[in-house]
């Protein structure tokens, strides 16, 4: 009987043993994972990638009756996104009913108690379990295979009595590509002296370990396809989130969790954490696991993860952490290596919440895949014994959340249709809504804290069931001071701490506190925004007024048109000033479309953008010669490089994904062809992601990876950015970046400094983990064209600028305090201080961005700076 002879994906062993295999065998018995891989699961220097793990799940489903395998989608490199139904086989013949009974009891209705309760009865339990998120944590996706074949074989009295009370929905991997992408790296560098070794590239296209920062703003396929299951299909009750943390502590990390708690998520929910956890840490230790921490390192206060926005949702959501090794090469480890954490476990040593360390030793792959096997085997018993519970108590979460809206402040959140970018606001509702959130339109004008709003408003009431997930994305957040005691200094958070979404994407929303009435119509798809065409009798020529993100698409399109001999077909100007047309005021940044061709010709496709991305055309008549040299500068297509180090970069894949979305074309821009030099040859505008100087510079230490992934740009590669500058060239440095040509471009010198990179003597200590904060926006100067003169940024350990005698200052902190949401120490040291900066230098120009204006693809209200910063890079003042 043959075996996979390769972990490189080779199906045929499995498919001569299904034909070998007699028809009863086959119906009766999978065989097991040793079988199939030819080595047991957590073998050390073994691991499967995701084309093994999917085939060897796809033989389970097919020869259990116990097990289905559904396909959600494609990933976003186009692979199968597959996810296992795990019951009994009566149980996975009525799946629609069992999905109908979670939806009832998702949104319940006060007045169908007693429905509700019989749901509760005759319902399953629901249990999520998400594997391999991170794809160098690839313990999970190793786990999954063994834990499918048991349920899959086993008829023990755990077994069944799981299989009889819970729907398993088990997530092999949440993220198949990069599963791929990792095992063939370490099978790449097995056996050499990179085992091990960091990923020179990200194990997911755009957002590698930030896969996990996206449960909020869904803008990743994958992330998509689970939220779909999340909010739309199953309503699990339950969601276990399978993760791996750093291998100097504790072996494994399980709930209750850390301080502080958001106050968004409902007392009972955390109870019920407590609960499983005390489960868990009992099954643990009576099992003769050490080394498990509770109460320590991750909190419930941050919304956007895997686990935590299921909170939200009234669904218990369990992380766990496991210490990690290098993939699947063992780690030795001897006790006084270990160490402690600072939230929970200030060294490593017993203590309540770790009543049984570890005392240090070997550590496996397999230990791993057993921690987590334990975790699974637990939790989804727990869920077996208490199924009629946690079903009661999500629908009662549901049915207090619906009576906190009708009593407590807010009453609702309202987003008025007139908004400066009617698009963002749009995308604001669409990411609401497909997270399960109830969203209202008025059909008449109605009045609510005093104040009068016309019909079109839409209206987000509290009186729902997933009241605490609409409005911990739609209020301010606080995050509460701790301190250990009175002397001491404040903890800080241990992740962002504000994310509110309409200062995020700049989406106006106004937060009703009394109640009102309103007739009002409950949306089921939200309607497109509308665009429109307004023509005169001889047009020469087009204006839009570029306020909008999706702008920028139209403009990279028109960019994009050519004639058939190859020519631009289109002349595009951007407006330096107010100008009046048509009877109305167009704002600066206006752009003016020139057509090569008869511009009646081209009334069709204008129309057709109009329509397709809801703005607003407006024909105009001949504009002459001097007001258009007087008024406008031209655009040319910038060509564009995104600096690509070999460092995985998370802030370079987040940068490439706004760009992609919104269509600009650019090039990867590796460290070989800055070395070479030339850059202005070939560039317009170069961007340095969020990234340290000595990171651009330097890169990986030679003997990290192989030779071909080691270094930066070196010195060479800094003196040829300073040239590309200085020959007309736009430096665009985004946070952290900033320090390269502060500290090597004489910047410094010219006036311009971090006023925050080092508190001196006396001075108050800075410290902004991720919080948004007002800024004064220059509107004048073209990289603010189109924004509002007031705005948030997202701010996250980025510099702060004292530019006063060296640069033309974009965007200002006020003279207070200039936190919105989130968390800030030390606010008085920005105070009148600068957050984005343009300076000459030579031919060209260094934008230095104190912020990340596309941070994780959240901050749709600062995408504009960066994108008006590209375009600018080909307008000669």
């Amino acid at each position: 009987m043959k075996r996979f002879d390769r972990l490189h994906y080779n199906w045929l062993p499995l498919l001569l043993l299904v034909f070998w295999m007699p028809v009863s065998q086959l119906a009766a018995q999978p065989m097991s994972p040793e079988e199939a891989l030819g080595f047991p699961v957590g073998a050390d220097y073994k691991v499967a990638g995701w084309t093994v793990v999917s085939d060897y799940l796809r033989h389970v489903a097919d020869t259990s009756d116990r097990v289905q395998l559904e396909v959600l989608g494609k990933t976003t490199e186009g692979n199968d996104f597959v996810m296992l139904l795990i019951s009994a086989p009566e149980n996975l013949a009525d799946v629609a009913r069992y999905q109908a009974i979670q939806r009832q009891l998702a949104y319940p209705n006060a007045d169908r108690r007693a429905a509700l309760d019989t749901f509760c009865e005759e319902g399953k339990a629901v249990v999520l379990v998400n594997c391999n998120l991170h794809s160098t944590e690839v313990a999970s996706s190793q786990m999954s295979m063994e834990l499918a074949y048991q349920f899959a074989t086993a008829d023990t009295p755990e077994v069944q009595a799981i299989l009889e009370n819970v729907i398993v929905l088990l997530i092999p991997s949440a993220n198949p590509d990069g599963l791929n992408i990792v095992v063939d790296w370490y099978q790449r560098t097995v056996g050499t002296p990179y085992e091990g070794a960091d990923l020179p590239w990200l194990y997911q296209k755009y957002t590698g370990h930030d896969n996990n920062r996206d449960w909020f703003m869904l803008t990743q396929v994958e992330t998509q396809l689970l939220t779909r299951v999340l909010y739309e299909e199953w309503f699990p009750e339950v969601i276990y989130d399978v993760h791996e943390m750093s291998y100097r502590g504790p072996r494994f990390v399980i709930p209750p969790y850390f301080e502080p708690m958001n106050p968004n998520i409902p007392p009972l929910l955390q109870r019920t954490l407590s609960l499983i956890g005390a489960q868990l840490a009992f099954d643990f230790t009576s099992q003769g696991f050490t080394g498990v921490l509770s109460s320590a390192v991750y909190d419930t206060w941050w919304h956007g993860g895997f686990r935590t926005v299921p909170y939200r949702h009234n669904m218990v959501g369990i992380l766990t952490e496991a210490a990690r090794v290098e993939i699947a090469t063992p780690i030795f480890q001897p006790h006084g290596t270990l160490k402690g954490y600072r939230r929970g476990l200030d060294k490593y040593t017993l203590r309540t919440n770790f009543p049984e360390p570890w005392p240090g030793g070997w550590w496996r792959l397999r230990d791993i895949v057993d921690y987590e096997l334990a975790a699974a085997r637990s939790i989804l018993t727990f869920a077996a014994q208490h199924r009629v519970t946690l079903k009661r108590n999500f629908y009662q979460m549901g049915l207090q959340a619906i009576e906190k809206g009708k009593h407590e402040p807010p009453r609702a959140f309202l987003i008025p249709s007139e908004q400066r970018d009617r698009q963002t606001a749009h995308k604001m509702l669409e990411i609401l809504q497909r997270g399960g959130v109830e969203i209202h339109l008025a059909n008449a004008p109605f009045t609510a804290d005093g104040v009068a709003y016309p019909a079109g408003t839409y209206v987000i009431l509290m009186s729902q069931p997933f009241r605490a997930h609409a409005k911990d994305l739609l209020e301010v957040q606080r995050y509460p001071e701790r301190r250990p005691s009175p002397q001491s200094p404040p903890e800080r958070p241990y992740d962002i701490a504000g994310w509110t979404l309409p200062l995020q994407m700049g989406v106006r929303t106004v937060t009703v506190v009394h109640p009102f009435g309103a007739d009002l119509t409950l949306v089921d798809t939200l309607p497109t925004v509308q665009g429109q065409l307004h023509l005169v009798p001889e047009p020469t020529g087009y204006l839009f007024p570029n306020r909008s993100n999706v702008e920028a698409i139209v403009l990279n399109r028109l960019f994009n048109a050519k004639l058939a001999d190859g020519s631009p077909r289109y002349q595009l100007y951007w407006a330096r000033r107010e100008i009046e047309g048509q009877g109305e005021t167009f704002p600066r940044g206006t752009i003016l479309i020139k057509p090569a061709e008869p511009p009646l010709q081209q009334v069709e496709k204008m129309q057709a953008l109009a329509e397709e991305f809801g703005i607003h055309i407006t024909a105009t008549a001949a504009i002459d010669d001097e007001t258009l040299a007087r008024q406008f500068s031209q655009l040319t297509p910038p060509r564009v490089g995104l600096y690509k180090p070999w460092t995985a970069n998370m802030d370079e894949g987040w940068t490439r994904w706004v760009l992609d979305t919104h269509e600009f074309a650019y090039y990867s821009l590796m460290n070989a062809e800055i070395r070479a030099g030339e850059l202005a040859s070939r560039y317009d505008a170069i961007i340095l992601p969020d990234m340290r100087a000595a990171s651009i510079l330097k890169g990986h230490p030679v003997g990290a990876l192989p030779p071909e992934y080691v270094g930066g740009i070196g010195t060479e590669g800094l003196a040829n950015l300073l040239t590309f500058v200085e020959e007309g060239g736009s430096l665009i440095c985004l946070n952290r970046a900033t320090e390269l040509p502060l500290e090597y471009f004489g910047l410094n010198e010219k006036g311009i400094v971090n006023v925050v990179k080092a508190a001196d003597r006396g001075e108050q200590t800075f410290f902004c983990p991720g919080s948004l904060l007002r800024a004064r926006i220059e509107t004048k100067h073209p990289v603010g064209y189109g924004l509002a003169p007031e705005m948030a940024l997202f701010f996250k350990s980025g510099p702060v600028f004292d530019a006063t005698r060296g640069g033309a200052v974009i965007a200002t902190y006020p003279a207070f305090n200039p936190l919105m949401s989130g968390w800030l120490e030390g606010e008085k040291r920005i105070r009148h201080k600068s957050a984005l900066v343009e300076t000459s230098l030579g031919k060209g120009r260094v934008m230095l961005f104190g912020f990340k204006p596309q941070h994780r693809g959240q901050s749709h209200g600062t995408f504009k700076l960066l994108f008006n910063a590209i375009y600018y890079s080909t307008v000669e003042e």
